[in-house]
Parts: C-alpha cells; structure tokens; sequence
C-alpha cells in the first residue's frame, strides 16, 4: 500500500499553523517529518494527530510540553483501556 506524503507548506497554509511549531513537535518526538530534496513532508497517517496537537496549542494554549504531558497520559489511558478490555474478554 503506498503512503501519501504531504508538504508540511501546504499543510500550514491550509490549517493557518507555523512551520516551526510543526518542526518542535518533530523535535520533540511527537511527530515524525520526512525530508527529500530540502522539503519537509509529513505522512497522511500523522495528518489527524498533528491538527490534535493544533488544537490544543491554539485554541487551548498549551506549550509544547503541555502538549508532551497531554499525548504521553492520552497514550496511557488508551492502553490502560487496552488492558481493561483484555482482562474482561479472558
């Protein structure tokens, strides 16, 4: 199955987003950035995380390591949930 990739330019000018605060999510873990030929891409499956993290720096006004604490217990919960769904199906 082929992966689509997508300028994270375009991703900016259609979301109103700074490239930078898609760079400090890249520097930080949260996201992963594809570089060819000098153009930073973003994969399509990252796409809903990304507005997510969006979201909550721009409307909620979380920094970046508000973010990093949101997405680490958000992650944790899931499995968590993961976990409780296992036991009861045993």
């Amino acid at each position: 199955m082929e992966r689509t990739w997508i300028k994270i330019y375009d991703v900016c000018t259609s979301h109103q987003i700074e490239i930078q605060f898609i760079r400090d999510l890249s520097y930080s873990g949260l996201i992963q950035l594809i570089t060819e030929k000098d153009i930073e891409f973003i994969d399509e499956e990252q796409l809903l995380l990304l507005e997510q993290f969006a979201s909550w720096h721009y409307e909620l006004e979380l920094n970046m390591q508000g973010i990093e604490v949101a997405s680490h217990l958000l992650s944790k919960i899931q499995q968590l949930q993961s976990e409780i769904e296992q036991l009861k199906s045993s």
